[in-house]
């Protein structure tokens, strides 16, 4: 049986195992400890793919002995399907993702990524199971009025792309229309962006309100018009997902598998990132989506993500797990 809980999450009894690379004597000890608990487990379930190198000593000596244990893994990791977005030593050595053929079941939170992951994965092992978007309370309706209230959340780093963000609400405004755009997040790119800022005379029409607690971007979202963010590289891309649970469409790049969900009902996505395109994008989606009730964009994505949603899916990852095991 499980040894002694130290930690509990949202009501379910857990115990954190320290593991540091750093400090080789932990990882030992973590294979210890996974060894003894996979004796009494119905399923082995690893999230984000260092745990199946450090799940794989234990588990493997357990299937040679006969005693194997049925493997879920799940994914959400950039560089499970794109290696070169997280460095060029990443991308040389991603061929390690051959050890996804080690679980039964492997699962990932777009399409996409699971459409990779299928490439390293056993035959048919590969399914979607999304993330858990939690609403935050009732939805709150749109004005679209003036100024038009943007929003971004995500840290101000190169690949969220900040300073493509304040160039085109200098094009917006530029082009006659009244934008603000606050940016929930904070990074090394913050002078940048507030040097830009100042460059380009918006010290009035952009906020950088910096890191704040959950219940605040849920605000945030609420007092915004549209989610703006011409990031890089997403996979799920939560605050996306968390925008439209909160009834705000989404204007984005089309840069990866949350268009899963992301599409002409409830966002416009583009393939470039110039300000004139994105500005474009902008105002497609305020023709697209002002009188569309904030809870019509809401509601399906608060139910196709809903706790209740994603555990069903991953109770039937678990069972395929077994019936292959």
């Amino acid at each position: 049986m499980p040894q002694a809980v130290n930690g509990e999450w949202e009501g379910v009894p857990v115990r954190r195992v320290l593991a540091d690379p750093r400090r080789p004597a932990t990882v030992l000890a973590c294979e210890r400890v996974l060894a003894r608990e996979m004796a009494w487990a119905d399923v082995v379930h690893t999230m984000a793919f260092s745990s199946i190198l450090l799940a794989l000593p234990a588990w493997s000596a357990r299937t040679v002995a006969g005693r194997g244990r049925p493997w879920v893994h799940t994914e959400h990791w950039n560089g499970v399907v794109n290696p070169a977005s997280v460095s060029p030593l990443w991308d040389r050595l991603s061929g390690v993702r051959r050890v996804l053929r080690s679980p039964h079941v492997v699962t990932g939170v777009t399409g996409q990524l699971a459409a990779e992951m299928q490439r390293f994965a056993r035959p048919h092992a590969a399914r979607v199971v999304p993330c858990v978007v939690k609403d935050r309370g009732p939805v709150v309706p749109s004005v679209f009025g003036s100024p038009l209230r943007l929003v971004a959340v995500g840290g101000l780093i190169a690949r969220k792309r900040p300073l493509a963000a304040i160039e085109t609400v200098a094009w917006l405004r530029d082009h006659g229309t009244d934008a603000h755009l606050t940016w929930v997040g904070d990074g090394p790119q913050r002078p940048e962006c507030q040097a830009l800022i100042s460059k380009l005379g918006l010290a009035g029409h952009v906020a950088l309100a910096g890191s704040v607690r959950p219940a605040e971007v849920a605000g945030h979202l609420s007092a915004a018009d549209l989610f703006f963010l011409p990031t890089a590289q997403e996979n799920f891309f939560t605050s996306a997902a968390e925008a439209l649970a909160a009834g705000r469409p989404v204007v984005a790049t089309r840069v990866g598998g949350f268009s899963d969900y992301a599409d002409d009902s409830n966002s416009r996505l583009v393939d470039d990132v110039t300000p004139e395109v994105l500005g474009r994008a902008v105002l497609g989606a305020v023709e697209a989506f002002r009188n569309v009730p904030a809870e019509d964009i809401a509601a399906p994505i608060r139910a196709r993500f809903s706790p209740d949603a994603v555990g069903a899916l991953f109770d039937e990852a678990y069972m395929a797990a077994i019936a292959r095991a």
